[in-house]
């Protein structure tokens, strides 16, 4: 009895730790990492704390013991984060109408056009999806040019679109940067740099029946992890000698900078979005979780459409990490969500997100 007594202790000791970890994921999104970034790593780690705390809520619901609150409490003081992640379809009760407007974002990771590429080119593939889908506005990031392979009339040809570019690196053979297709009149588009980075954000200003929009399509900093990164991330023994510290130190470095170089973006971008006159769609790929500075930052005025009317567990991004969602549509409060999806196209290392809204 007495060892019983002294397992049961340290179960709750560990799971009152872990329960501590789950609701400091839920504070790290307040701290800008521009300021401390490290706290960030808390809300990456998120799913697993999460997946800790509700196996030790079921585990003492099977034991019927009083410790089950310490788990319940924690997830239901992250309730809003939960939902970031996991939705249930109850009460979704939106139709859409005649006056819907739909959008879709789509990380095409340059086309597969890069010279390192084993797989076939995808922008065929991508262009038929789109006319395909009969969208009305068209997000897409890392988007990229090359002579020889795709042009922008080849762009507007396969898309039936027109194509409203924004540049990050232009050279004589290559383009790479953002760009928005539609068909709908453009009043004027207009650009948000970063300094010292790949990434930018750009807008529209679309006129849709009788009303004006704007939609932002922003892509944000990115990790740029190496393939050695990864490696060393899905190794399954750490022999914890200098070659492993210097693995890990360039890990959080690359992590580090990232963290603070997103807090910098965002605060720019949301800046910039306060001031529009316009009802306002934000889309991209935010290279975010849920539980995030960057997300906490840019859903405080505007709403995530996949909390509206998505379901289940959705990820965006089908390298490493499948279980995140870091591609993002978010409206603000004058429209309404009908639909959201995210369909498994194997045509990028991201997924699209396809959303249909109305004002």
């Amino acid at each position: 009895m007495l060892i019983l007594r002294v397992i049961h202790r340290v179960l709750v000791g560990v799971n009152i730790f872990f329960a501590l970890c789950l609701v400091l994921t839920y504070i790290s999104v307040y701290i800008n990492p521009e300021y401390f970034w490290f706290a960030s790593l808390f809300g990456l780690l998120y799913p697993f704390f999460l997946l800790l705390n509700l196996l030790f809520l079921f585990y003492w619901i099977f034991r019927w013991k009083r410790a089950v609150y310490i788990s319940l409490v924690a997830i239901l003081l992250g309730i809003n984060h939960f939902n970031g992640f996991v939705r249930l379809p109850f009460g979704n009760s939106n139709q859409g109408t005649d006056d819907h407007l739909r959008v879709l974002t789509y990380n095409v990771n340059l086309f597969r056009l890069y010279s390192w590429s084993e797989q076939e080119p995808s922008y065929s593939s991508i262009f038929s999806y789109i006319k395909k889908t009969n969208v009305d506005v068209v997000c897409l990031q890392e988007f990229y040019l090359k002579n020889g392979k795709l042009n922008l009339s080849e762009v507007k040809s396969l898309s039936a679109m027109n194509v409203y570019p924004s540049y990050i690196l232009k050279r004589s053979t290559s383009a790479y940067g953002l760009a928005i297709l539609t068909n709908l009149p453009v009043v004027r588009t207009g650009e948000i740099s970063f300094p010292n980075s790949f990434n930018s954000c750009m807008y529209a200003d679309l006129v849709k029946d009788s009303d004006t929009i704007r939609v932002y399509n922003i892509h944000l900093q990115s990790t740029r992890l190496k393939e050695r990164n990864f490696n060393f991330l899905l190794r399954r023994e750490f022999k914890l000698d200098s070659k492993d510290y210097d693995e890990l130190k360039d890990l959080l470095t690359r992590l580090g900078v990232a963290y603070t170089k997103r807090a910098h973006q965002v605060n720019k971008v949301v800046q910039h979005i306060s001031t529009s006159p316009y009802p306002v769609l934000i889309c991209g790929d935010f290279n975010d979780s849920p539980v995030s500075y960057t997300y906490h930052t840019l859903t405080a005025n505007y709403y995530d459409t996949f909390k509206d009317a998505g379901s289940g567990v959705v990820s965006t991004y089908s390298g490493l990490w499948p279980s995140f969602r870091i591609d993002y549509v978010l409206r603000s409060k004058h429209f309404h969500t009908i639909s959201y999806s995210s369909p498994r196209l194997k045509y990028s290392d991201h997924y699209p997100v396809l959303v249909e809204v109305n004002l």
